[in-house]
């Protein structure tokens, strides 16, 4: 990168950011909107009802001839044949095409069909089938905010549920940060992982002149006896209480000096989970203060957010070999994610100690939310499902009541919603597809190669300007996060996530890992099909309605644009243009009363079926088929090649080797009195100005 510095825009001037020169490119997603249905008494078959039997004829069936060309590589991992190569000690995995049980390579019949199923879906406007609409999603708490937690102990009695606050020697303020000393004492236990410019700028003082306790026979929640000194932090002219010696209950302490007092409490032990994390803490209290109610509602959101910690960090916990200890200079787990991970593990329990946001007024003060650390993330007010608009697009639950989607592809009952009610016994819970998918098999191969990957992060919903917008209206710039964030009652789902169509602007910068550097977090992958590749495939329907063998048909087709198949989708692999050959119908009257005729038989009028489709659509959803936003959405994001480079936001032109692309978001969203841009991603269709390189001080480069 060159040193020319980077330049803050203005608020005015970020308002016209999409006319500056200079290097932009697109986002890897975007979504495509959802519909609301204007005449409900219209092409019912496009709505919900119940689906056709199995064990008759009443409708098409027949089968589907297609060719599916490569317009960029490909690759569908196999998953037998995975080896491993241990790169400084972490685990790099290599992956193969997948071939067939005769050995030849193949693209799987499942991996199509959950192609063509998301684009059925997102055409019929059918319902969210793969949605965790019940999961609460957690953000990160203003440091500002976080200060005003107050320690406390879980108390449990019986069924009564209780909060001891501990809030040291200082008078709990609420909305405030401390007023005297931080609330809980600090303990000195680690070096931290990244050299601390609070001792090296302020050598000779009490603070870094402070000895380290040792914690070896302690553990988390322990009740100890400490002696305690005040101690003013010399970079951030706060004051917090420093332990100087610990002891557990019981034993003897040495004799304390005039300055420091002796006091009993709590020992909280969360490991060395950040890099520069150097104390634990004790909570402990002087005060004279009553345990006030800690109500079901609060409970139930901290076990979410235990939840979504141990769940964000599964995977890389896996992969450690002591999770609870730092290794090299990435920190360890905290604890609360290590422990009570069994699904059925009571999240909170007696005696835990947590931090605890109040409101109320001394004597009666209430709970809003507890958390596990004194930094914390904390669980949005809704779940994801109440930002769903049209609320009727939740997954289908009534046998009887099967969107387009679910009668065609298949449906179970049943989703992430723990407290959902179980149907009556003698209700059906599942229906079968009605089309079956052949393997693709290889018929034109235009060469592979190997490939080590970039590494490919998990989705991040919780970036709200690029997952949510406005019910009404297109997004915005410069808007403050609670405008934006899942707690804002104006606030929607944008509706379904689609990787867009990379084409000529597929660069092998943005797929290959830098420099070849393998790690954990990313793959080498063998046999990539060079596009140009020709795959041939079938599918077979039973029982569809003409406007359903429409949906299928257009789903198949798509205009011409691209299917995006396989792994490595936000990299440009996997966009592939699939050609209906021909059609064959089954007459069941001719099959089953002719001992000479077996009943199938060519047709050739495909585009009636795909013509009926459209006009229900544009009868039913009150638009051309073609101005319908769903539509315009997919040809925006899969039609042709995009006008500039795809890649995910990242603070420099070229890919950085040390992964530091979440710079960009840490820029975007900055706010206090110097803002960052605070970018939205615009609507697919409109989405063609690009977005600008932002770094972590939110200046656009």
């Amino acid at each position: 990168m060159s040193n020319v510095k980077p330049k803050r825009l203005s608020v005015s001037q970020s308002a016209s950011s999409s006319q500056l020169r200079g290097y932009r490119f697109l986002n890897p997603y975007n979504f495509v909107r959802p519909l609301e249905t204007r005449n409900a008494h219209i092409a019912p078959l496009l709505g919900r009802c119940a689906p056709p039997p199995h064990d008759r004829y009443v409708g098409l069936t027949g089968r589907i001839y297609c060719r599916l060309t490569a317009t960029t590589p490909l690759f569908v991992s196999d998953s037998e044949g995975v080896t491993e190569e241990v790169i400084n000690g972490k685990v790099h995995r290599h992956y193969h095409f997948f071939r067939d049980p005769e050995g030849n390579v193949a693209i799987p019949g499942t991996g199509l069909r959950g192609a063509v199923r998301s684009i059925f879906e997102a055409a019929t406007n059918s319902c969210f089938a793969h949605f965790a609409g019940h999961k609460r999603l957690s953000y990160h708490l203003l440091p500002e905010l976080a200060l005003q937690l107050v320690p406390a102990r879980v108390r449990k009695t019986d069924d009564r549920w209780e909060l001891d606050l501990l809030p040291g020697t200082t008078p709990i303020t609420i909305g405030r940060r401390p007023s005297g000393p931080q609330y809980a004492a600090w303990v000195y236990v680690y070096d931290p992982l990244q050299k601390s410019r609070t001792i090296v700028q302020s050598a000779g003082t009490p603070y870094a002149r402070r000895k380290k306790i040792a914690l070896a026979g302690f553990a988390h929640g322990e009740q100890c006896q400490a002696i305690i000194e005040q101690i003013k932090h010399p970079r951030r002219n706060f004051e917090f209480w420093n332990v100087v010696y610990l002891a557990k209950a019981g034993q003897s302490l040495p004799r304390s000096a005039a300055h420091q007092q002796v006091v009993t409490g709590y020992l909280c032990i969360t490991n060395q989970n950040i890099e520069n994390k150097h104390d634990e803490r004790l909570f402990f209290t002087t005060q004279q203060l009553s345990p006030i109610d800690l109500p079901e509602q609060v409970r139930k959101k901290y076990e979410e957010l235990i939840a979504d910690y141990q769940e964000r960090h599964s995977d890389e916990v896996r992969k450690r070999q002591h999770p609870n200890q730092p290794q090299g200079k990435e920190p360890g787990f905290s604890r609360f994610i290590l422990e009570r991970t069994s699904r059925n593990d009571a999240k909170l329990c007696d005696g835990d100690l947590v931090y605890a946001m109040l409101d109320g007024k001394p004597g009666a003060y209430r709970v809003k939310f507890i958390v596990p650390v004194s930094v914390p993330r904390v669980g949005f007010e809704r779940h994801i499902c109440e930002l769903l608009y049209p609320p009727e697009l939740a997954k289908c639950s009534d046998y009887n009541q099967l969107c387009p989607a679910c009668r065609v592809f298949g449906w179970v009952w049943g989703d992430d919603n723990p407290e959902q009610q179980r149907p009556d016994l003698s209700a059906p819970t599942a229906y079968a597809g009605r089309v079956r998918f052949s393997h693709a098999r290889l018929i034109k191969d235009t060469g592979v190669f190997d490939a080590t990957l970039a590494i490919l992060s998990t989705p991040k919903p919780t970036t709200y300007r690029f997952y949510l917008r406005p019910r009404n209206g297109k997004p915005q710039d410069r808007l403050d996060d609670q405008q934006v964030d899942y707690n804002n009652q104006n606030q929607t789902l944008r509706g379904r996530k689609v990787y867009r169509h990379h084409g000529d602007q597929l660069n092998p910068q943005e797929y290959q890992s830098v420099n070849g550097a393998k790690s954990d977090q990313n793959r080498t992958v063998h046999g990539v099909q060079q596009a140009g590749s020709v795959f041939e495939f079938t599918v077979d329907f039973e029982n569809l309605a003409p406007v359903e063998l429409g949906a299928l048909l257009w789903s198949l087709h798509l205009e011409g644009w691209h299917h995006r198949i396989g792994y490595a989708k936000p990299l440009g692999f996997g966009s592939a243009q699939i050609e209906v050959v021909s059609v064959t119908l089954l007459n069941p009257e001719t099959r089953y009363r002719s001992f000479g005729e077996d009943g199938w038989s060519d047709y050739q009028q495909i585009e009636k079926w795909i013509t009926a489709f459209k006009q229900a659509m544009a009868s039913r959803f009150g638009a051309a088929f073609d101005q319908l936003a769903n539509i315009r959405d997919l040809k925006a994001l899969l039609s042709t090649t995009p006008p500039l480079p795809v890649h995910y936001p990242r603070p420099t032109q070229q890919p950085q080797p040390d992964g530091r692309q979440y710079e960009w978001f840490v820029g975007n969203r900055r706010g206090g009195q110097d803002p960052g841009p605070r970018i939205a991603l615009p609507l697919a269709e409109d989405d063609t100005a690009g977005l600008p390189l932002i770094d972590k001080d939110g200046n656009i480069v």
